[in-house]
C-alpha cells in the first residue's frame, strides 16, 4: 500500500547493544500522504521488502487518523 507513504529513505546504522553485542539497524523515513515525515526502526532480520511495507503502511494509517481528528 504504497500510495499511504512516498519518498522513502533508508539510513543502515550499526549499533552496539547493552549486552556488548554488534547490531545492525535500518532508519526508514517516509512521507504520508498529507506531507508528515516519519522514520522507523527496523532490525536486520526483519528488513525486507513485505516487512518494512507493512510497517510504513501502518505507521502511516496511524499518523492519517490522528491528523484528521
Amino acid at each position: 500500500m504504497a500510495e499511504l507513504y512516498h519518498d522513502v529513505d533508508i539510513v543502515e546504522r550499526t549499533m552496539v547493544s547493552p549486552e556488548g553485542r554488534v547490531e545492525k539497524i535500518y532508519r526508514v523515513s517516509a512521507y504520508t500522504k498529507a506531507g508528515i515525515r516519519f522514520t522507523l526502526e527496523v532490525k536486520e532480520a526483519d528488513f525486507t521488502k513485505p516487512k518494512v511495507d507493512k510497517l510504513l503502511t501502518e505507521q502511516a494509517q496511524k499518523i492519517e487518523a490522528i491528523k484528521a481528528l
